[in-house]
């Protein structure tokens, strides 16, 4: 007992010196991009609520029967759609729904009748959707870096057809045609939009909803006061261009100085699971007790919880945002 009282206070001495060594550093830039995050949020919800509904949200609506269009138009269906709208995913509401809970059902009723145990039933009822949640999160996350990574040459193909006298509502089908996903697709919703709407604003308010990053906020901006007060649109944008270039060379240079934390950030999450197959070799009966045993799991979901909470904290104090 005493033993595991002395590492529990080390590893809380350990967590504690990290964070004061990395906290001071990161500070400024967790409050400068926190700050960025405000304003385009603001941006893309300036004109929500006089903005039409997405039109190929209504093509996809259209296409369904009377009462999956009335499921699919509920508050918390419209939520799931935008989430996968942003992930990326060609699904339904309705269906990723219902798949989630099927297998949410599999799941408590396979564990309940195999293990009798409540607990891990109850955690079972939540984990699909978790999963699920973080999914998501992640599709988006890599689309989202996709689409800036193609960024400059969009804005490159944008520079070169208005130099060549094309309208900016050309120069974005421009990008739709010649660009692939998720940059074309993007930019064939926003030609859309304007073509149907006549309203370049509400266009591209709507691309920055649908892709809330700190360089579709510029190039919006950069449209935006050019329509409004005027300006070399041309010469914005190619600085633009360069800008973001150069944001991306500097964010690989980081990577790469932050290699080395990552790692140990890996070495941490993947050790007690290291440690329980070098167990399972060594003293078998160690492990039949932890797992045949309800006080065996019981410490086995409060271990759980406990490394889901680390992997997150991990997760947080390595991820530096540029």
């Amino acid at each position: 007992m005493n033993t595991l009282i002395f590492l529990a206070l080390v590893g809380l001495a350990v967590v504690c010196l990290s964070m004061a060594l990395f906290v001071p550093v990161t500070q400024p830039r967790l409050k400068y991009s926190a700050m960025l995050k405000r304003r385009v949020q603001a941006l893309a919800e300036e004109n929500r609520e006089q903005a039409q509904a997405s039109i190929y949200r209504t093509k996809k609506l259209d296409s369904l029967s009377p009462l999956l269009r009335r499921i699919e138009t509920l508050p918390l269906m419209e939520r799931v759609a935008f989430s996968l709208d942003l992930a990326g995913s060609r699904l339904y509401a309705w269906q990723l729904v219902l798949m989630v809970a099927v297998g949410t059902a599999v799941l408590v009723l396979a564990s309940w009748f195999w293990l009798y145990n409540i607990w891990l039933s109850l955690l079972l009822l939540v984990l699909p959707t978790l999963a699920t949640h973080f999914k998501l999160k992640r599709n988006y996350l890599q689309r989202l870096a996709l689409y800036e990574q193609q960024l400059p040459e969009a804005l490159d193909i944008m520079k070169r057809g208005l130099q060549a006298g094309y309208s900016f509502a050309e120069t974005i089908k421009l990008i739709s045609e010649q660009m692939p996903n998720p940059m074309g697709r993007e930019f064939a919703l926003v030609f859309a939009d304007i073509n149907y709407r006549k309203d370049v604003r509400k266009a591209m308010t709507g691309l920055l909803e649908r892709v809330p990053s700190i360089s579709n906020m510029a190039l919006i901006s950069a449209v935006q006061v050019q329509r409004e007060t005027g300006g070399n649109l041309v010469g914005n944008i190619d600085k633009l261009a360069r800008i973001i270039r150069d944001r991306f060379k500097f964010n690989r240079q980081l990577r790469t100085l932050s290699a080395e934390g990552r790692m140990s950030g890996w070495i941490l999450v993947l050790t007690p699971f290291a440690l329980f197959a070098l167990m399972f070799v060594t003293t078998p009966s160690y492990v039949i007790e932890l797992v045949g045993t309800p006080e065996g799991n019981r410490l086995m979901m409060f271990g759980g919880a406990g490394m889901a909470i680390g992997t997150w904290w991990i997760s947080k104090i390595i991820k530096i945002e540029v």
